[in-house]
């Protein structure tokens, strides 16, 4: 064997699986059970509450006007009021 040269010896390095190939799925689970549970949770309330209590939740949430003029003329920041506009005791002046 000395005469054929040194004797090399190849050591072939073996992986231990795949690694960590991340979690965003966790993430996606997390998001879909809670929208779930939300769901749920809001149907459950649904059957729970009285007719009258749920014209109270619609109340606190419905949209309420600012101004009730539908321009800008009436609205926040305009120079006259609206009783003056509508009585046209005098005219706006800008």
């Amino acid at each position: 064997m000395a005469a054929d040269g040194p004797v090399v010896i190849k050591r072939i390095k073996k992986s231990g699986g795949h690694g960590h190939h991340g979690g965003a799925w966790k993430v996606a689970y997390a998001d879909f059970v809670t929208a779930m549970m939300a769901f749920f949770l809001l149907m459950w309330l649904i059957n729970t509450t009285t007719p009258e209590q749920k014209r109270g939740i619609a109340d606190y949430f419905a949209a309420q006007n600012i101004s009730k003029s539908t321009s800008g003329a009436g609205g926040w920041g305009a120079r006259c009021s609206v009783k003056r506009a509508r009585a046209r005791a005098a005219p706006c002046r800008r």
